[in-house]
This record gives structure tokens, sequence and C-alpha cells, in this order.
């Protein structure tokens, strides 16, 4: 029984060093980033969304700011136009137009962090076509 169990183990440990050996690669895709509207949204009244209401610094050196009144909100990244936002969960908002996804968490000293989604265009090089790509920054 012993030696049936070192032939296996012996087996198994030739297996491992052959696979060791091959030259194959295996690709793993980065994860796609998207914008989506949500099929519900989350109702925020204007006392709550005061709290968002401002500037904020990316991490690229850009600002995105965040105004409005009542429950329509108005994201813009520096000075490149406002996207109409709506709100998604306690503290993300989506631009209707898919262009911009915001999220933004208040650590316990108010102070702000957070993610945002937005799309840039992109060039492809053999066919000149411009289309957009979803990249993603940081607040502080």
């Amino acid at each position: 029984m012993k030696i049936q169990w070192l032939l296996g183990l012996a087996l198994c440990a030739s297996m491992g060093a052959q696979a060791q050996q091959s030259n194959e690669s295996v690709t793993v895709p980065a994860p796609r980033l998207t914008i989506d509207l949500p099929d519900h949204r989350y109702h925020m009244d204007d006392w709550q969304m005061r709290q968002f209401r401002g500037s904020y610094t990316l991490d690229n050196g850009q600002t995105l700011h965040l105004r409005g009144g009542g429950t329509a909100v108005y994201g813009e990244i520096d000075d490149q136009g406002p996207h109409r936002m709506v709100s998604t969960k306690p503290n993300t908002f989506v631009a209707l137009d898919r262009q911009l996804q915001v999220r933004i968490d208040f650590d316990q000293n108010d102070e702000a962090g957070g993610e945002v989604l937005m799309v840039v265009p992109q060039r492809n090089l053999a066919t000149g076509e411009i289309t957009g790509q979803v990249v993603r920054l940081a607040t502080r």
C-alpha cells in the first residue's frame, strides 16, 4: 500500500515538473470598464445631495465639479461640459449619456475619496476611427 502511494506521489511530481517546463502561456484579459445606467434609480433628497456638491481633485490633476439644485445633478470634469446625472446608490451618480460615473466616499473626518469613470476619446491608429474608452480615476 505504501509503495502504491509513493508511486502515485512520484507520478504527480513528474507531471508537475513537465507542466513547469512547458512554454505555453495563458492570457488573462483586463477587465473591461463600462458605465451603465441603472435599472432603478436611487431617490436622493436635496438635503442628501448637498453633501456631494462641490469640487474634487482627481488623481490626474483634473477637477470634478458636482453642481445642481434639488435632485438635478450635473457633473463636469474641468470645463469639458456638464453631464446630467442620476443617483444610483447613496454615494454614486451616473450620467444619463453614460459618459461619466462618480462614487464619493467620506471618511470619519469628512475627507472625500472615491472613484470616477469617464469616457475619453481614443483613436484607432490602424483605421483612424475615434471611439470612447472608459478610464478610472481616483478622487482625493
